[in-house]
Parts: C-alpha cells; structure tokens; sequence
C-alpha cells in the first residue's frame, strides 16, 4: 500500500511549526500534519477525561455508535461519537485554546479569527472497532463556503492496524462529490473515492494532521488489541453559513467574530 510521505516537514530547527510548509501541503494535498499538539501532562489528562466520560454510566445526549446499523439488537462494531467533550470537561476547552494550535489554523484558513463548529470524540474499541466510509467533512455539514479544517489529534499511537486516517491527497480541489447513505449504517454517509490513490496517516500519541472539510478520507476497523482514542476540531471562518444561516453562536477561539473575516 502507499506509504504516508508528508511535503516537507511541518517544523522548522526551533521546533516552531513551519506555516507555510503546512499552507503548501493543505493547499495542494488538503491535508497537513500538526506534529505533537498536546505535551505528556496533557494528553494524560485528556486520556483521563475522555475515558471517565465514555465509561460513565449515564452518557451525554450526544452520544451515539455510528457502527449502528439497521435491524441489529447489538452493534457488532463500533465508533463511538460524543459530540463537543469540551462542556463536559475543561482539558478539551483548555486544548481548543492552545495557542500554537489557534496559529497553525489561523494560518491555513488565512483568516485572523478562528471559531469552533463542533468537537468530537470518536473511539474504535479494541478488537471490533468499525469502519468510517469514505466521505467528506462537508458531504454531512454543507458549510458555506466550504473553507472549514478539522484537527484530528491521535490519543493513542494510530497506525494501519487500529484505525489511523487515510486521505486521498488532492481530493479536495474537486470540490464537494456526492455521498449516500453507507448500507445498512443508520447514520454514517459515504462517498467514492478511488482507494489506490489513498495513503494512510499513522501517528504518535499527542499528534495531530489538518484536513480540508473537501477531502476524501476514511478510518478501516479496528481489529487489533489496542483501543483507538481519537479527538477532532472542527473549526471555520467567522461568516461561515449552514443552510442558509450564518453560524454566529459558536464559540470564538482566536481574534474576534466579524463576518467581514470570511469576504
């Protein structure tokens, strides 16, 4: 299979992310590798958090497993989705305002203010966590414009076996392609994507990859013994609309909310 070969590498000899090496590497391949976003103290405490949240016995209204699928009693897989973890512990609020992560979107959205669409946690248990079908970002959200970026940040060490991202580089200039629902998943779309173009994106624990909200990606199951805790940011441009409607109440992460942001 193709192996993962990022443009350049995303940091400079201070250890600074290198911006416009990352620009590049989203402009041309809609997708753009972060480095470590979260030091040892933080990812600890975020593993803490994440797993106190999905073992708790009452499970907040978002939760749900998008490895449901039509007619089944019990899922036989498994992706696990809360949305926005940041209301329910403070590590994922103090994370959504990391300064170094704030400069790195700030950049690659080319907007001085960046605000939150949503976070999400989504877990492949070990052994029988499932597939996330090809799809874009906005095939569900239908940003406009579609200018949004996820941060996609690996809690665990990720690789082919349990789960890590796979893109196919460039795909996001196409513009949005048409998604339908994936079998019998009762909430997960898919999309086609040519799979020999694919390259897998593993990563070490605390690290994170940018993508565009137009590029194809997918996650496979997780069969392995390892679990795989992942957390994503969803962010945009102040001015950004869903169905007509600006999205004025989310939460503002850097700068300030100014519509004229996204002319």
């Amino acid at each position: 299979s193709p192996t993962h070969q990022p443009i350049s590498s995303p940091f400079m000899e201070d250890g600074m992310p290198d911006l416009d090496a990352m620009r590049t590497s989203l402009r041309e391949e809609g997708y753009a590798i972060a480095g470590r976003v979260l030091d040892d103290a933080l990812l600890e405490e975020a593993r803490a958090a994440y797993d106190r949240i999905f073992a708790a016995t009452e499970k907040p209204s978002s939760y749900r497993n998008l490895g449901a699928k039509e007619g089944e009693e019990v899922s036989a897989g498994a992706v696990l989705q809360i949305i926005d973890m940041w209301r329910l512990d403070p590590v994922f609020e103090r994370i959504l305002h990391l300064d170094h992560v704030l400069r790195m979107a700030s950049a690659l959205m080319d907007t001085e203010s960046v605000v939150l669409y949503h976070d999400q946690a989504l877990f492949k248990p070990a052994l029988h966590g499932d597939v996330v079908p090809w799809h874009q970002d906005n095939g569900y959200w239908r940003l406009d414009p579609p200018e949004a970026i996820s941060l996609w940040i690996a809690l665990d060490d990720v690789d082919q076996e349990n789960g890590c991202m796979w893109v196919v580089p460039g795909s996001h200039r196409a513009g949005e392609v048409g998604h339908q629902r994936a079998g019998a998943y009762i909430a997960q779309l898919k999309a086609d994507a040519d799979e020999a173009l694919a390259v897998p994106v593993p990563l070490p624990a605390g690290h994170g990859m940018f993508h565009h909200c137009q590029t194809l990606h997918m996650t496979r199951p997780n069969h392995s013994p390892r679990q795989r805790r992942a957390w994503v940011m969803h962010l945009m441009p102040p001015g950004t609309r869903q169905n007509g409607q600006e999205l004025r109440d989310r939460l503002v992460l850097r700068g300030v909310y100014s519509g004229a942001d996204a002319q």
